[in-house]
């Protein structure tokens, strides 16, 4: 039987365990945990292109999100966006696996140590690569939204902003982003503060930065104080920048600093978590700082080859608003060396970041993961994606004729007298009749299923590694045995002082130890305060 012929409306199906066992799924010592397939064999992901978790409001995505900080498979530095500020305490304890932790937390929430990070660090008045820096910068913290006057105001405003930022980088010798944040919400006004620093600018050997100084001045003689738009322009700017009023983000990017990005791509420097903790009610407000850690980070990395690889945690990043960087990473990130990891409840946030990027990201994404599907186009896109397998079942109707014709024909011998040679070929005739299948379609889940899947149950595709779709199963972490120990509290779900765990034999609430932390571990960042914590019990 040839393929079309057996496979009449698809071939669709769930990948079977020699097809994850062929893929090295099960034997890879580092990588990200998928789940558990159906012989029960743990599953890891070592590719470097991005990864796409995307599950419902309380679907236990930190199933997934906790072993990848904690378990000890991914071995290098990671950056993780942590908007409740849960991801970073529950994995403070990293210590297990030789890694340092640096927390910028500007709430100064928890229990975790918060370290003062200046985002723009690379902006230094004698770096070779100034201007090209503040283009990225500026093009981050101003993003084209995809409005219809965005790329004018958006554009005005970005090349503004590389214009003060290279003035105050050489004036000042680096930036930080409370300087700028100062001198760009004066921007054209009549203060000496601004006077002064637009005398800097028209001395710059740049045209364009000189051009920036003769428009505010047109501005300011005209009869328009919108002449050119600039009130538009400098909206846009205000945007950014109205943030850095708030005194504890302020505070967070100010000096003295604990820690510089650029010690991720340092030789000699252990493997690293940062967890960028601003509050989720800040999302939006916050949203340009955030990314301006990120755009340093992506510097720092990519001037710096061979590196150490990095993998970003990108947590309910549809709340951040319009960002490029986010979607252009899918793309050329594992050139890099780093592995974004897209954590959303519905693909529709991503459009959040960049027109289209709900197109871009998942296709750019050698691993996808969806769980708790609960929007019936999601349910019907996913169904779509695992395809229609044909269905090979019995024609009873036709079946049952069959039979009865073979039972008349072997009757009318034996009991009418009827002619053998006769009855042999109506028997021979009906036999194929009598097991004849039927093939229909059917779809491998159809999207009621899918929104109806058991809790723990994930949908996984790695397209060109394995041979088809994955079902898989993902308890909850604090039910894994091998993970007991090697995570702290959940701050919102676990009571006081205590961590559920599994035992091996049971489920358990251990004591969480806090105590005065032994001399090695003083140096690190994260037990600065001379303190640590661990499970009782589990002590490293």
């Amino acid at each position: 039987m040839n393929y079309y012929e057996q496979f009449k409306f698809g071939s669709g199906s769930f990948a079977t365990p020699e097809m994850i066992n062929a893929a090295g799924l099960t034997q890879a010592p580092e990588g990200l945990y998928l789940g558990q397939d159906l012989q029960g064999r743990v599953c890891f992901s070592n590719q470097q292109s991005a990864v796409l978790l995307q599950g419902g409001a309380r679907g236990f995505k930190g199933d997934h999100i906790i072993p990848w900080l904690v378990d000890g498979h991914y071995r290098h530095h990671i950056i993780s966006m942590d908007w409740k500020g849960q991801n970073g305490e529950i994995a403070q304890l990293q210590a297990l696996q030789g890694r340092n932790v640096v927390n910028w937390s500007p709430r100064n929430t928890g229990s975790v140590q918060a370290h003062r990070i200046n985002p723009v660090a690379y902006l230094r008045g004698d770096s070779p690569t100034l201007i090209p820096d503040a283009k990225i910068f500026s093009l981050n913290i101003i993003p084209f939204d995809g409005s219809r006057d965005g790329a004018y105001f958006q554009g005005n405003a970005q090349r503004i902003n590389e214009a003060v930022t290279v003035t105050l980088a050489r004036v000042q010798g680096v930036v930080t982003l409370p300087d700028l944040a100062d001198l760009l919400i004066a921007l054209g006004n009549l203060s000496d503060e601004w006077l002064n620093f637009e005398e800097h600018m028209a001395q710059m050997p740049e045209a364009s930065i000189r051009q920036v100084v003769d428009q505010l001045k047109e501005v300011r003689e005209s009869d328009s104080p919108n002449t050119g738009g600039f009130a538009g322009i400098k909206g846009e700017i205000n945007k950014a920048y109205s943030c850095l009023s708030d005194p504890q983000l302020r505070a967070a990017t100010s000096a003295p600093f604990d820690w510089c990005l650029s010690e991720l791509d340092k030789p000699d420097t252990p493997p690293t978590m940062l967890n960028i903790m601003e509050a989720m009610e800040f999302a939006q407000t916050s949203a340009p700082v955030v990314k301006a850690l990120y755009t340093a980070a992506l510097i720092y990395k990519r001037r710096a080859v061979g590196s150490r690889p990095q993998l970003w945690l990108l947590d309910e990043i549809g709340n951040i608003g319009a960002w490029p960087l986010a979607v252009d990473l899918a793309t050329y990130g594992a050139g890099y060396g780093i592995r974004p990891v897209y954590v959303v409840q519905s693909s529709a946030q991503l459009d959040n970041l960049a027109p289209r990027a709900a197109a871009i990201i998942p296709n750019s994404c050698g691993t996808q993961i969806y769980k708790a599907v609960r929007d019936y186009n999601e349910a019907r896109r996913l169904s779509s994606m695992l395809g229609i397998q044909t269905i090979e079942q019995e024609d009873f109707r036709l079946n049952e004729t069959a039979r009865i014709a073979q039972q008349t024909a072997v009757m009318d011998v034996f009991v009418k007298g009827g002619d053998p040679f006769q009855a042999g070929r109506i028997l021979a005739q009906e036999e194929q009749r009598a097991i004849y299948k039927t093939k229909s379609p059917r779809a491998v889940l159809t999207p009621d299923e899918i929104m109806n899947m058991q809790q723990g149950n994930v949908l996984v595709f790695m397209s060109g590694t394995v041979q088809r779709p994955m079902m898989l199963t993902v308890p909850h972490y604090w039910q894994r045995p091998e993970l007991a120990g090697r995570y702290l509290r959940d701050p919102f779900h676990s009571p006081q002082g205590v961590v559920e765990i599994h035992n091996g034999q049971r489920q358990i609430f251990a004591p969480i130890i806090d105590e005065p932390a032994p001399y090695p571990l003083t140096n690190c960042p994260q037990y600065k305060s001379g303190t640590w914590q661990y499970v009782q019990g589990y002590k490293p």
